[in-house]
């Protein structure tokens, strides 16, 4: 019975609890270890499925160990052995004891006759057998009886039939995962299309190819969608995403400081960055949007941008330093003079290119700036729903087919965009 004492202690309740008492605790477990809840925790969400695994497996054992008779009765039926009832002794007429029988007989060392019905199944302690081969009654081993019915339950009742409502809920992520990858062959059809309409480059779908070859080939060196994979996936889909934009928004220079900027925005996304850091990748892209905007255009001095937008936000960060002093806050040390800096360099960045320029700027990009950002959009979320169907169907020596399956379902819904857009 040592595997339902653990079962119990799973569950946090005390062995012997009513039918009722497991349902309960078993709710309030599933409520506290739900991943659902951690979410934002990539490591704490694995750690709760794995909790909550044990949970299922602890409630569905107790809930047929409750629900059988002969289970529950096993252990009161190997107890401490009860001292065998007196035998009435055989007496004569005058009330005294018969001779015992002489000592060579072998009836009088096997066998006793029993006086009444109440005493045929007794067994003496010093034989045996007590019917002989009329019978089939086994001493049982009273020194190790729990093996036996352990492997009885083990192999017999491991596996139930009917699984209440709260497990299947639970288990819900071990099904095939059709609708992420839906919504990845949508999401790359679209990116096709867009890129089909806007006559892009040939260097564009080599570069969605290689960064999805790049990612499947991490997938199966870290043989599972560790936080490690997520980043490499967020980052590759916003650089990607972010040349695709910048080079239509205004040439190869704003190209290749949009996809840096996509790169970090997708390293703060799929990371635990604090809200510095945050802070400060929000004051650097600001910066660099506008000043590759400018000189990919054409429009405008970047230099002179670039100038305003480092003297503002030295500015903005000295306010902010002495708006935190003022405060006298001792959490978060150093975020609000860093928020400072990215209001101060994007004010900055914009009185310095001037108005005019930024007008003239997006003019000149016209139509393909939001071609380009429906594009990346189509990126990141295609990578995204690939994460998310990799981390419900991969699985021990299933890396390989499984990141073909990613590669086939983005590559189809690149061709399927291609073959719209050359008929719509």
């Amino acid at each position: 019975m040592g595997d339902i004492d653990q079962y119990y202690q799973i569950l946090e309740i005390q062995p012997g609890a009513s039918l009722e008492e497991v349902k309960q605790a078993y709710r309030d477990l599933v409520f506290v270890w739900h991943p659902d809840r951690f979410a934002h925790n990539d490591r704490l969400q694995q750690k709760a499925q794995q909790r909550l695994t044990e949970i299922n497996q602890a409630y569905q054992q107790l809930l047929l160990f409750l629900s059988q008779p002969e289970l529950k009765a096993i252990e009161p039926q190997f107890g401490p052995p009860t001292p065998p009832a007196p035998v009435r002794e055989n007496l004569n007429r005058k009330s005294f004891k018969k001779p015992a029988g002489r000592s060579g007989s072998q009836k009088s060392q096997n066998y006793r006759k029993a006086t009444s019905k109440s005493q045929k199944g007794f067994k003496t302690p010093n034989c045996e057998t007590f019917l002989g081969k009329r019978s089939n009654f086994k001493t049982p081993n009273r020194t190790n009886p729990t093996p036996k019915r352990k492997r009885q339950f083990s192999t017999q009742y491991s596996k139930p039939r009917n699984f209440p409502r709260e497990t299947r809920q639970s288990q819900k992520y071990s099904s095939f995962p059709w609708w992420p990858l839906a919504i990845a062959l949508a999401s790359y059809a679209l990116t096709g299309w867009i890129l089909t309409k806007s006559a892009a480059p040939l260097w564009m779908w080599i570069s969605i190819c290689g960064a999805d070859g790049l990612w499947a080939a991490i997938l199966i060196a870290e043989g599972s969608a560790t936080p490690r994979v997520w980043l490499t996936a967020l980052a590759l889909a916003g650089a990607v995403g972010g040349a695709i934009t910048g080079f239509q928004a205004g040439g190869a220079v704003t190209g290749g400081v949009w996809a840096m900027i996509g790169a970090g925005l997708g390293a703060i996304a799929s990371s635990e960055a604090e809200s510095r850091a945050v802070a400060s990748v929000f004051a650097i892209t600001g910066v660099a949007t506008v000043t590759g905007l400018i000189a990919g255009t054409g429009s405008g001095d970047w230099v002179r941008t670039l100038v305003g937008a480092i003297c503002w936000g030295m500015l903005g960060l000295i306010c902010g330093l002495i708006a935190e002093l003022a405060v006298d806050s001792d959490s978060h040390k150093g975020l609000i003079g860093l928020i400072g800096l990215g209001i101060g360099a994007w004010l900055g960045s914009g009185s310095g290119a001037s108005s005019g320029a930024l007008v003239q700027a997006l003019a000149i990009a016209g139509s393909k700036t939001v071609y380009g950002a429906w594009a990346a959009i189509g990126i990141i979320a295609g990578v995204v729903a690939k994460m998310v169907a990799a981390e419900r169907a991969i699985g021990p020596g299933k890396q390989f087919y499984t990141s073909i399956l990613l590669l086939a379902t983005s590559g189809f819904g690149l061709w399927l965009g291609y073959w719209l857009g050359d008929r719509i």
